[in-house]
């Protein structure tokens, strides 16, 4: 297959549903064209010679992908968030900080409308949530595949531990979690830990807590090359989520980039996470039952040390090397329904720009 894409540089995302399935691929055998920069798309001259473009969740390029198709390239297209439950987005302008209200939900419900569409240009919608899919053959898009987000093996500090002072409790986590916030008793929780155990140190990366303790620090959101190594120094790993119809349409990675440092994990039981346990190294903890679950975590060594070598190999069995012909597979049957499609209705004369 000769394969390009479309991308969305600033979703780290885009390294899960775009970036290491067409690496892996192109070890595979494919041939995969690439952008001169990661921040730049390719032609769509150079598109135009693919047997299949995959588009990550790029609507600014709705035109060009249904030009794609005319010409009998088939198309791939993948979103990961339920935007028809968003009730929140991000401020381009200010990194970090959440907007919300009537205008941002009407924002999001138009958004997933044109995502919809999109769904029935494309021989191919991928996402890695069961809801989101359900959804998707609801409105009718033209074949759903449920394919899970996966680990790099090659990615910088991928099973390396971090030497560390103590024991450390970290909560990755974006600032859409801001709306968990207010929705769990998380930050009572971690506080009352910290008072009971003098010797735990608490991290934050990306998302800043209303704590005062010394031993709490916030570390800022790094690039997604870094990611690991921001973590590495976790123990613990927690994965808190309020039971919303948004998080249900969560995938499970948070876990595995826990389990890639070798770091125990504790997870609400929502979205992906609720078929999770101690064989994917960590545990579930219902609402009002946190502060237990990390007193036990933090007081077993032994469970502790147990559960994070059972993470770690977890991870290591959940590399996108190990799970690349599902894309494969999924690939050659959408570039054969476009042959179907184009054998039906032959492509219009068309000058692909230069």
């Amino acid at each position: 297959m000769r394969l390009g894409f479309i991308a969305e540089p600033r979703a780290a995302n885009s390294n899960y549903r775009v970036i290491f399935p067409m690496r892996a691929l192109e070890r595979l055998g494919h041939d995969v064209l690439w952008p001169a920069r990661m921040d730049r798309d390719l032609a769509l001259s150079d598109l135009m010679r693919c047997d299949l473009v995959h588009c990550f969740r790029r609507l600014d390029r709705s035109r060009d992908l249904k030009q794609l198709a005319q010409q009998g390239v088939a198309i791939s297209f993948d979103n990961d968030d339920d935007f028809s439950a968003a009730d929140m987005t991000t401020n381009p302008a200010r990194p970090g900080k959440l907007e919300a209200g009537g205008k941002v939900r009407a924002g999001n419900t138009k958004l997933f409308t044109e995502i919809l569409r999109l769904t029935k240009v494309a021989d191919l919608t991928t996402t890695p949530s069961h809801v989101l899919a359900e959804k998707y053959r609801a409105a009718q898009a033209n074949h759903v595949a449920v394919i899970d987000n996966h680990l790099d093996g090659d990615l910088a500090g991928f099973g390396v531990k971090a030497a560390h002072r103590g024991l450390l409790v970290g909560w990755m986590a974006g600032a859409e979690h801001e709306r968990d916030l207010a929705r769990l008793p998380i930050v009572d929780v971690l506080a009352r830990l910290l008072d009971a155990h003098p010797e735990l140190r608490l991290v934050t990366v990306g998302l800043r807590l209303p704590l005062r303790s010394e031993r709490y620090e916030f570390r800022p959101k790094v690039p997604f090359g870094e990611l690991l190594g921001a973590i590495a120094d976790f123990d613990i790993g927690i994965a808190p989520l309020a039971d919303t119809p948004f998080n249900h349409a969560r995938s499970s990675i948070k876990l595995k980039e826990y389990s890639a440092v070798g770091a125990a994990w504790l997870a609400s039981p929502v979205g992906a996470y609720r078929d999770m346990g101690a064989k994917e190294g960590g545990q579930l903890v219902g609402g009002d039952g946190w502060f237990d679950a990390l007193h036990g975590f933090v007081s077993s060594g032994f469970k502790r040390r147990r559960l994070s070598r059972q993470a770690l190999k977890w991870g290591q069995s959940q590399t996108i090397d190990r799970f690349a012909s599902q894309w494969e597979e999924e690939f050659e049957l959408a570039i054969e329904r476009a042959l179907q499609r184009r054998a039906v209705t032959p492509p219009s004369p068309s000058r692909a720009p230069g």
